[in-house]
């Protein structure tokens, strides 16, 4: 999937599914702050991190990141 940047695959593979939920909640803190400040500059980049999580967590559901997950945890390593 292209929609998703590597970035947010990336995070998506580091973190268990409770690390980025408490990301999102606390980057969403964060945006509710910068929007009341005003300041546009502190709102962009607080949205660029909220939307890094939130991208994180969705791509956690696509098939494309189970499929992953499945092939890494099914195959048998054997020693001859």
């Amino acid at each position: 999937m292209s929609f998703f940047k590597r970035k947010d695959k990336k995070l998506a593979k580091e973190c268990p599914y409770n690390t980025l939920q408490e990301g999102y909640r606390q980057t969403e803190i964060g945006l509710k702050k910068a929007c009341a400040s005003g300041d546009e500059k502190a709102i962009r980049k607080a949205m660029d991190n909220h939307r890094r999580f939130e991208y994180a967590l969705l791509y956690k559901s696509t098939p494309e990141y189970k499929a992953k997950v499945r092939k890494k945890y099914s195959t048998k390593r054997t020693r001859h």
